[in-house]
């Protein structure tokens, strides 16, 4: 096995090298969060606990049991499936235990030797590794560039195989998002199928914060949107929305989702709880004003912040060493960031990703940009 042993100690020896070396750290919560994805607090001061006390349920059943297939397959999990397409308002829904199982289940099972892929150059990880286990073939456009997505739908126009377009509602690491009535208007012109990954932008952008595609909910060309549990919703888990023909599918198709153990009545109760805090509209209007001070507090000649209309900002500096020291002052002055180098970003671009919630201060923000600026 010397070999490798070997193969381990050269790879990490490398990223050390690289300054890329990745280590696990304790959360101190005693830190004023800027780094979490828990945009509206729903983990925050019990808020979410107490959703789930005031719920008051019972159940006979407590851990898994076994997959959805054969033993897993509680009611509490068909209702709420039920509960989040009507809030939804899509056909149908089909509950996965993590968002990135959600986007490794769907792209892996609808991808065959006849299909193509054209995604965003910046999508996450989990849909380059579904499309990485499918059979289709892969093609990416510029990030946000529909002129580009366009050049490569006109490319592949003559291509006999089905096409799919995949993008985000609001990118985790730029903050930005997509022009999804441009995408839809192409991907109808070119016969194409319209995939989002909605797991930031739920409860944080859209119509009524319900991702960005939910204004496009019923376009005949949006196959599918892939919510997700751990961001907004202050849970764990995520759901693929579509139509009642593509979920029979995945529950017939998606590995990902035939293999893995059934969601536990615990997770199936948190989730219930996150989302009537979400039908609530729980801390929207908090966030909202968070984001509008962070704007007017930041220099508007200071290229290194970014501007963006959602709760992911950054500062940006491509001097790594400057970078973890500017992190370890914000560390040091009790606020919880965290620098985000290559390869997680392109080589140049690396930054400290901030992130705003519904429970920071407007001092608390005040002082961050105070540090990063001097």
């Amino acid at each position: 096995m010397e070999n490798i042993h070997q193969f381990i100690q050269q790879k990490l020896t490398q990223a050390e090298a690289a300054n890329q070396l990745r280590s696990l750290k304790p959360n101190d919560k005693h830190k004023v969060d800027f780094f979490s994805n828990d945009y509206l607090g729903f983990s925050q001061k019990g808020l979410l606990q107490k959703q789930i006390t005031s719920t008051k349920v019972s159940s006979d059943w407590m851990g898994a049991t076994g997959s959805r297939l054969i033993s897993g397959n509680h009611l509490e999990i068909i209702q709420l499936e039920k509960l989040v397409a009507q809030s939804m308002e899509s056909p149908a829904a089909l509950l996965y235990n993590t968002g990135y199982l959600g986007n490794l289940g769907l792209l892996s099972a609808i991808g065959d030797k006849d299909s193509l892929f054209i995604y965003d150059a910046q999508v996450h990880a989990s849909i380059k590794e579904g499309m990485r286990l499918s059979f289709g073939q892969k093609v990416s456009f510029k990030h946000n560039d529909t002129e580009d997505l366009k050049k490569k739908l006109q490319l592949h126009s003559n291509n006999p195989k089905k096409i799919y377009v995949l993008t985000e509602g609001l990118f985790s690491m730029d903050g930005d998002f997509p022009d999804l009535a441009k995408t839809l208007s192409l991907c109808e012109q070119y016969n194409a199928g319209l995939i989002i990954d909605e797991a930031h932008s739920l409860g944080t952008l859209g119509e009524d914060q319900k991702g960005l595609a939910h204004q496009f909910r019923n376009h005949p060309h949006l196959l599918a949107r892939v919510i997700t549990f751990g961001k907004a919703a202050g849970s764990h888990g995520a759901m693929v929305l579509g139509s009642e023909e593509l979920i029979q599918f995945l529950v017939n198709f998606s590995r990902a989702f035939i293999y893995t153990t059934a969601p536990s009545f615990e997770q199936v109760m948190t989730l219930n709880a996150s989302w009537k805090l979400l039908e609530q509209k729980t801390n929207f209007q908090n966030l909202e004003k968070i984001i509008q001070k962070y704007l007017e507090l930041v220099p508007s000649k200071a290229n290194s912040f970014s501007k963006n209309k959602s709760p992911i900002q950054a500062w940006f500096c491509s001097d790594i060493g400057l970078l973890k020291q500017k992190a370890a002052r914000l560390n040091e002055a009790g606020f919880n960031v965290y620098p985000i180098l290559s390869p997680t970003v392109k080589k140049g671009t690396e930054r400290i990703r901030i992130v705003l919630h519904a429970f920071n201060t407007p001092e608390e923000i005040s002082q961050l940009i105070e540090i990063l600026n001097h």
